[in-house]
């Protein structure tokens, strides 16, 4: 449906707005640069389009109809959503690019952001933003230029953009590890932290380790991978460690290995872009500055787990 045919002229929208915002004829003609007659003839205009009063005209004072409120709160807010979006476009560098990702907080956190002074220095002219999920990558992507996703089988070899495979590792800081000991032959009781409802937790990991669990110790559970790796950061417990996400803090030495059980799931990560936007020459770029940056995380952690 138009909106043409239910205003006399755009320029009747403004004079309402001006004046229902401004409580009078006057003040709305000095904003808007015109003769107060012009103003109340657009208004009246808009009126007899209308066939509804908007403003109830008693001496000086200007008071809105209940129609008038109405119409006044929307167009109000509108105007100030368009002028918001015109002072973004009127100051928006035209040499800049922005690239959406598509992320887990994980990754966002621990992996890119440690490297984002680079990243800045690489690609001076791209803002990145981000779609973060909080837990497993998956699904299609939507509103955003790149996303990682994890794939396996037939998927994975069709898939270009290779980011790294998928490997686990029980991970805990350096403190944690001389207190408590490895995952298999601990010194006391220790805090395990977990992801609910992953496809992979301490089940899993412990009988790819063939070690029984047991019910001693504590249990942190975070929904948030991400709060998981900062919980073993900050010495709380034994994490699994997603090499995607947690290489750099194991080549930092910030994160250390509580096993020699390395699970290797046989899937992949892959840095896709969308079938809905066109592959932009920075989208590109980026996707293969951000696959280099991991290939050497990869290096130097095939030479750690050695």
């Amino acid at each position: 449906m138009s909106l043409r045919r239910h205003i006399p002229s755009a320029s009747a929208l403004l004079a309402f707005e001006a004046a229902a915002r401004l409580g009078s004829f006057s003040r709305a003609a000095e904003e808007l640069n015109i003769t107060q007659p012009a103003v109340s003839h657009a208004i009246a205009a808009m009126e007899r389009h209308l066939g509804q009063k908007l403003f109830i005209r008693s001496g000086p004072r200007l008071i809105l109809t209940e129609n008038g409120e109405k119409l006044g709160r929307v167009t109000t807010r509108s105007f100030s959503a368009i002028q918001e979006v015109f002072e973004d476009i009127e100051g928006r560098d035209p040499t800049r690019e922005t690239v959406m990702l598509s992320i887990s907080s994980g990754m966002a956190t621990h992996w890119l952001m440690p490297r984002y002074d680079r990243f800045r220095d690489h690609f001076p002219q791209v803002d990145l933003q981000f779609q973060l999920i909080p837990g497993s990558v998956g699904g299609p992507l939507y509103n955003c230029d790149l996303g990682l996703r994890v794939a396996s089988g037939e998927d994975s070899a069709e898939l270009d953009g290779r980011f790294a495979p998928e490997r686990i590792l029980a991970v805990c800081s350096p403190a944690y590890l001389a207190e408590f000991g490895k995952f298999e032959s601990p010194r006391r009781p220790q805090t395990l932290i977990a992801l609910p409802d992953h496809w992979f937790g301490w089940p899993e990991f412990s009988h790819a380790a063939q070690y029984r669990l047991t019910s001693d110790g504590d249990r942190l559970s975070f929904s948030d991978y991400s709060v998981c790796v900062q919980a073993a950061l900050s010495g709380q417990g034994v994490a699994l460690g997603w090499t995607s996400v947690t290489s750099r803090l194991l080549a930092d030495g910030l994160l250390v290995t509580a096993s020699d059980t390395v699970v290797v799931t046989g899937r992949s990560y892959h840095f896709v872009t969308s079938s809905q936007r066109a592959t932009r020459p920075i989208v590109q770029a980026v996707r293969e500055w951000l696959i280099k940056e991991m290939h050497k995380d990869e290096a130097e952690l095939e030479e750690l787990l050695a």
